[in-house]
């Protein structure tokens, strides 16, 4: 908090009341008022006309390369640096700078696809406020890596503060009411992210090496007999074709890309989970980083992946299965047994209407107006927490219980088991097992 106060020029008080938003707002009219530029009471510069097929090429947004479905061992991960920041920043993306008067019809630079010609003249307001803030980020990450103890705990924070407010500064330039801002911008910028992510693809496939899958700013690489400095060569490589420095994230012992929950044969951009060499363990999309899992759950596919995390690749990994299956196994023997603290087991979702105003009584809606039976007014937006009580009670007020509890409750077995059963297939999803199987083994006669 400190150092986005220091940067934004807002009180420290204030500041931990606003967005990041607001922070690169405040840095962008501090920006203009030192270079005698007036700024725009309201924004009131409109989205240009496009015909369909314009649209089709400009609004694309970012690349997703799909992943290549299973179990891949020595996988190497590489990613730009604030990709989208140091696009704004090189090539000089500012929503004045796109199109201008001076440069229009000129040999200014051209946009990939959409054919935006980009100011050459002059320096735009975002490159400007963003420059000293990649600059400030980039040398924090170096303090990190020569630091001890915490120390490099400090600058760490302090660069993901910096991260956040990068991470914004792109999402108002299309923000239709950002001051500052303009979806030509926003558009310029994703066009050169997707040829830049081309770039590297290609780049790396006649090195030598097979693409995995690649996610905006990412790739993942594999090659028979990578080591680390194949990886860095790569980087280097790219960074000098396209001009935006890029960084090894690791080489993982294994990576599993999954599949979509409701086809085995697609698979999906961000879900998936491995073990670095380190022995760090990273996992996207799955139970385990999902807020609307119990924690219960959570805790039980962490710790199986840990089991996981200590084996170097396939057969090893097969040798931890009925370890991992003997984990399941006992976690689905404390749920039968009632030992579980019924605060572990509560589920978080976000309203997204009034309570009145849902048409169908899902989970929400039920905990919602339960909530408002006791005398507490809700709005969209806002959380609701509740447990599984009995999911196929003919009375609705009874499926859900919300805290805190009048009385005891109970917990729906058979709902908790299911999420229970969806974890462990997750990682067991390579070998083909199903949650269904394991449901079966667990519950007996409680099935239907």
């Amino acid at each position: 908090m400190i150092e986005l106060s220091r940067l934004t020029k807002i009180s420290l008080q204030r500041m931990a009341r606003r967005s990041p938003g607001t922070g690169i707002t405040s840095m962008q009219m501090d920006r203009v008022l030192q270079d005698g530029i007036l700024i725009p009471w309201n924004k009131g510069e409109p989205e240009r006309f496009k015909s369909a097929s314009q649209l089709l090429v400009a609004d694309k947004g970012g690349l997703v390369y799909q992943p290549v479905l299973g179990l891949h061992q020595g996988v190497g991960e590489i990613d730009f640096s604030s990709m989208y920041p140091a696009i704004m920043v090189r090539h000089n993306i500012s929503p004045e700078t796109v199109d201008c008067a001076c440069c229009r019809g000129g040999q200014g630079e051209r946009v990939p696809e959409v054919g935006y010609v980009l100011c050459q003249r002059r320096r735009g307001l975002v490159p400007k406020t963003l420059e000293p803030i990649l600059e400030k980020r980039r040398r924090y990450k170096e303090r990190m890596k020569e630091a001890q103890g915490e120390e490099g705990g400090v600058s760490d924070r302090r660069q993901v503060a910096l991260k956040w407010i990068l991470v914004t500064c792109f999402g108002y330039l299309g923000y239709r009411n950002a001051r500052f801002g303009r979806i030509e911008a926003h558009e310029a910028v994703t066009a050169f992210g997707r040829e830049k992510l081309l770039q590297a693809k290609e780049i790396a496939e006649a090195a030598g090496f097979r693409v995995l899958h690649s996610l905006v700013d990412s790739l993942w690489v594999q090659k028979e007999g990578m080591r680390k400095a194949n990886l860095l060569q790569l980087c280097r490589r790219i960074g000098e074709v396209t001009g935006i420095p890029l960084s090894l994230e690791g080489i993982y012992r294994w990576i599993a890309f999954l599949s979509s929950r409701l086809d085995n044969s697609r698979s999906v951009a961000n879900r998936y989970f491995g073990v670095f060499a380190s022995g760090e363990i990273k996992a996207r999309g799955i139970e385990l980083r999902r807020g609307d899992i119990p924690l219960f759950v959570q805790r039980a596919q962490l710790e199986m992946l840990q089991v996981m995390a200590s084996a170097k690749g396939g057969s090893e990994l097969e040798e931890r299965i009925p370890w991992i299956l003997a984990l399941a196994e006992g976690y689905a023997e404390r749920l039968k047994r009632g030992e579980v603290d019924r605060e572990e087991l509560l589920i978080c979702r976000t309203l997204s209407h009034r309570p009145e105003d849902y048409l169908q009584d899902n989970w929400t809606a039920l905990a919602s107006q339960e909530l408002e039976r006791q005398g507490v007014r809700l709005h969209p937006g806002e959380e609701v927490q509740f447990l599984f009580a009995e999911v196929e009670a003919k009375e609705k007020g009874r499926r859900v219980k919300v805290p805190p509890w009048k009385e005891e409750v109970g917990y729906d077995l058979s709902k908790y088991l299911e999420y229970l059963a969806k974890a462990a297939e997750t990682l067991l999803w390579p070998w083909g097992f199903q949650a269904q199987d394991l449901l079966r083994s667990w519950e007996g006669s409680l099935l239907p």
